[in-house]
């Protein structure tokens, strides 16, 4: 459009705005989601606030904290609670430090054969755990089991320890067992994460001289965040709820030895009939497993941010 000044005019572009209505399309995207959320307010929320509840009712009288008290002073508990954090420590530690390397060594190191390899790491995954505690604590025996007899044929037969009847070495053998269980899943898991790294990333440290160990360090290494994350977060929640070796293995012995949260609650709620004191240490395993997840969440994010902070400072060098 011309003006009285021979210029033109360009034409006017209206803002967009944006309506949100509720219309009958998110109606009945909410009939879709409807069925979920009902199933989760009752077999999810609904049992939280239950046991919660069940923690601290009294016969007579209002809610009370008595229980939470009582385990103050119940050496079981703590014990229970100190083999809890046990197992995270020690079996997310194992499992990825067993991982990592043989998922290195199946997708960089063997050219050919690799679903063979991982179909034998995930064959424990589905194998009872009732079979499993079978042949372990068959393997475990001191006067019969397998390692009782590699410790014969070396001449230290009679230094062979009772593994799953020693308060001191009961857990450990247990978690032994979980370790050899699992692992197949973090090598996995890794596998999938180094199979879609970015294949230019990888040939461009090996051309600036990264090869070998120093490649998988700092590059791959840190590259899987997302997945280490993954698997320490499962890994948690699968030692904190672990109960079928234990129970089938020891029964939380010798002397409550290797007693965790999860044995503890089937042992004073069935075994004692005590409902209100299982359901407080279900409680406090419910807060534990919360309390471990967000400080790893908090510790992942700062070593993340170290090590983006740290190639930044690398690319202005």
């Amino acid at each position: 459009m011309s003006t009285s000044a021979g210029s033109t005019a360009l034409p006017r572009l209206r803002p967009r705005t944006r309506r949100f209505r509720i219309g009958a399309s998110q109606a009945e995207a909410w009939l879709y989601v409807l069925p979920a959320l009902l199933l989760f307010l009752l077999f999810e929320l609904y049992p939280i606030l239950a046991n919660l509840w069940t923690s601290v009712a009294q016969a007579k009288g209002g809610p009370s904290l008595i229980r939470y008290g009582e385990a103050a002073g119940d050496p079981v508990f703590w014990l229970a609670l100190r083999n809890s954090v046990l197992w995270v420590v020690v079996s997310i530690a194992a499992e990825i430090a067993i991982g990592f390397p043989l998922a290195v060594l199946i997708e960089l190191g063997i050219p050919r054969g690799r679903a063979w390899f991982r179909t034998l790491l995930f064959l424990p995954m589905v194998v009872t755990p009732s079979v499993i505690a079978l042949v372990f604590t068959t393997l475990y025996a001191p006067d019969y089991g397998l390692l009782y007899g590699v410790f014969r044929s070396l001449g230290l037969g009679g230094s062979f320890p009772a593994i799953l009847g020693e308060p001191a070495l009961a857990t450990y053998g247990i978690i032994a067992v979980n370790v050899w269980q699992w692992c197949g899943f973090f090598v996995l898991m890794y596998c999938v994460g180094i199979a879609q790294l970015d294949r230019e990333i990888l040939d461009a440290a090996a051309i600036d001289g990264a090869t070998g160990f120093a490649r998988v360090r700092h590059v791959i290494w840190p590259m899987l965040r997302a997945t280490h994350v993954s698997l320490i977060v499962l890994g948690t929640v699968q030692a904190l709820q672990q109960f079928p070796l234990i129970y089938l293995m020891t029964q939380g012995g010798p002397a409550n030895a290797s007693q965790t949260l999860a044995t503890y609650i089937f042992q004073t709620g069935f075994d004692e009939n005590r409902m209100g004191y299982a359901s407080m240490v279900a409680v406090v395993l419910f807060a534990l497993a919360l309390a471990l997840i967000a400080v790893e969440y908090a510790i992942a994010d700062e070593w993340w941010g170290k090590l983006r902070a740290g190639w930044l400072k690398g690319d202005a060098r």
